[in-house]
């Protein structure tokens, strides 16, 4: 750890928010082999932030210890002789702390790879940067909309910057595009093994607001942070591979699916029985899932037909339409897109229980039913839950997603986002105001 001074030790808490500490390098080895200690009751915050009344860790609680993952330091592009180090919660024994996300996918990884399916994943991470508007608030970083070049030239130096801060750290950022909301920007992160790519995308979040903010800028993840216009989304692209990692077991050369603008490679190339039931397991447990995937009240302001978010519980080969889609390239490229997913939601948690979602599938042989090449907008499916409240009385009663994340996790998550909820019910939005003031 020489070539570093200071070394950046990150966790997650179950809102998804990165909290941690800045050490001297020196630091480094004990936290890897000890951990560092916090009050564990902090892994309870709530977004205000603040303390839940009923937390299950209060100030009597003692300590969790964020023990270091070695494998996940990386550099950090940005700050002068600084290296960023992911790391799990364990108790002071070393017993694992049963509210970690990270240590939730973790187990849901081991299960799989008991099974000899080890999962891959990639992200499309969607989000907004703003610029001050000159009257100390902000607004849309740009007026531009989906693919615009013009969008991209714009914001070079925060290309770049981004850019050079992944691929110094060893994670790629594949391509970066104007998405459809002004000032929103779409970045591809490199497909990778779970663990790396929820590390990854923590690190990217990390990476986006601080050098926004060195150039003046603000950039927010926020699911909808404007009315009227499309909203960020975080899609995961899974795959599971044999346990040499050569093999991709959902691919197939059966050609068992249709695609509306045809498929790559041609041919036979299609979808295994392991990626059918995968998926299968996915729509059966999407009620749930949704409580984690779309995680604030915000992100129902996202689920809405007519802005290329899911509303019904179906999929379809190359189908924005639906939660799930099955990418048109195929072959050792076959995957499935989960769309549900928003910006705010803890990578992950939201990976653990997709994963353990779709493993559930694979062991019960869940048939997906037909996939749909129509518009799932207008069929005849279940839909998603419309509220936060909705989707988190989905999560308490699926069996699978508790015991896969773990009943005290999934217990202090729905406190945590009932309590987000009925602060919302408690105030009074200026749109309400408009509506109803002057009419009653």
């Amino acid at each position: 750890m020489t070539e570093y001074e200071r070394v950046r030790l990150f966790w997650t808490d179950l809102n998804g928010v990165a909290r941690g500490i800045s050490l001297p390098a020196g630091e480094y080895e004990a936290a890897v082999e000890e951990g560092v200690g916090f009050a564990n009751g902090v892994a309870e915050l709530t977004l205000e932030p603040g303390l839940l009344d009923d937390p299950r860790y209060g100030a009597e609680g003692g300590d969790m210890m964020a023990v270091a993952d070695p494998d996940s330091l990386r550099e950090v592009a940005w700050a002068d002789d600084t290296a960023a180090v992911f790391s799990s919660l364990t108790n002071v024994d070393g017993t694992p702390f049963d509210l970690c996300a990270r240590g939730a996918l973790e187990r849901v990884v081991d299960d799989l790879q008991s099974e000899g399916f080890h999962p891959f994943a990639g992200v499309e991470a969607e989000f907004s940067v703003l610029k001050p508007d000159g009257d100390d608030g902000w607004e849309p970083y740009n007026t531009r909309c989906s693919y615009d070049m013009s969008a991209v030239d714009m914001a070079d130096d925060l290309v770049r910057a981004w850019s050079g801060a992944m691929e110094t750290a060893g994670s790629s950022m594949l391509g970066v595009h104007q998405e459809s909301q002004p000032g929103q920007y779409e970045v591809n992160i490199q497909y990778d093994d779970a663990l790396t790519t929820a590390d990854s995308l923590m690190f990217f979040r990390h990476a986006a607001k601080a050098i926004a903010r060195e150039q003046g800028y603000k950039a927010s993840f926020m699911p909808r942070p404007y009315s009227g216009e499309d909203a960020n989304g975080l899609h995961f692209h899974l795959s599971l591979w044999d346990e040499s990692e050569s093999e991709n077991l959902f691919a197939s050369e059966t050609g068992n699916l249709q695609f509306p603008a045809g498929k790559h490679p041609e041919g036979e190339s299609g979808l295994s029985d392991t990626a059918r039931h995968f998926i299968g397991g996915l729509l059966d447990h999407m009620q749930g899932l949704t409580a984690i995937c779309a995680p604030t009240v915000n992100s129902y302001k996202r689920l809405l037909p007519g802005i290329w978010a899911p509303v019904n519980v179906a999929w379809g080969p190359d189908n924005r339409s639906t939660v799930l889609r099955v990418p048109p390239e195929l072959g050792h490229a076959a995957r499935v897109e989960h769309r549900v997913p928003d910006s705010a939601c803890n990578p992950y948690l939201g990976l653990a229980a997709t994963l353990a979602a779709g493993l559930d599938g694979i062991r019960n042989e869940t048939d997906p039913g037909d996939p749909t090449l129509g518009n799932a907008y207008e069929e005849e499916y279940d839909s998603l839950p419309r509220t936060l409240w909705a989707a988190l009385d989905e999560l308490e009663a699926d069996d699978v997603l508790i015991e896969a994340l773990g009943e005290p996790l999934v217990e202090e998550f729905l406190k945590l986002k009932r309590d987000e909820f009925d602060r919302y019910m408690d105030s009074v939005t200026e749109w309400e105001v408009e509506e109803y003031r002057d009419e009653f």
